[in-house]
């Protein structure tokens, strides 16, 4: 498996494993799955912010992937970014995750990026568990913040100080 930056080819694999999770998990709060347009559009947001988009590159397709977004349009956040990472269903518990983390938190030091925050659902143990072994903390807890699926989730904030 090899981590690298995402290219437009890869937006269809990357927007069918987002839709999975759309679909079937509160990984995600979206309900509705996402377009082929709407991801071009993401993608042009990432590239003109310069901020990454990563993908595991198992050989045979995209396993999982990984992007940074910027955490506010306020300037006092203009070193702070938020993650986000998805795996392929048929993928996890093989370390894509984890490449591809370690592989974001390297792009976020190389921007000259100080924190990064995740917003992990509470019932997301592998994702939660991840994080705190890539030196997540978490920062905060907002209860009953989504409801998907027949139930309520919270969102758990971690961060990560780069200089640590």
């Amino acid at each position: 498996m090899h981590v690298r930056p995402a290219a437009k080819a890869d937006l269809p694999a990357i927007n069918a494993i987002y839709n999975f999770y759309v679909e079937t998990s509160p990984a995600t709060f979206d309900i509705e799955p996402m377009t082929g347009r709407w991801r071009q559009d993401w993608f042009e947001a990432r590239k003109a912010s310069g901020l990454p988009v990563l993908v595991a590159d198992s050989g045979v397709g995209v396993a999982g992937w990984c992007c940074l977004s910027p955490w506010s349009s306020k300037g006092a956040y203009r070193t702070t970014a938020d993650e986000s990472i998805y795996v392929a269903d048929d993928q996890r518990g093989r370390g894509v995750g984890k490449a591809l983390l370690a592989a974001v938190l390297g792009e976020a030091r190389a921007l000259g990026l100080e924190v990064v925050m995740a917003g992990i659902v509470g019932c997301q143990e592998a994702s939660l568990a991840l994080h705190q072994s890539m030196g997540f903390v978490e920062a905060g807890r907002y209860r009953h913040m989504g409801f998907k699926l027949g139930e309520w989730h919270d969102v758990h904030w971690h961060q990560r100080h780069l200089w640590e």
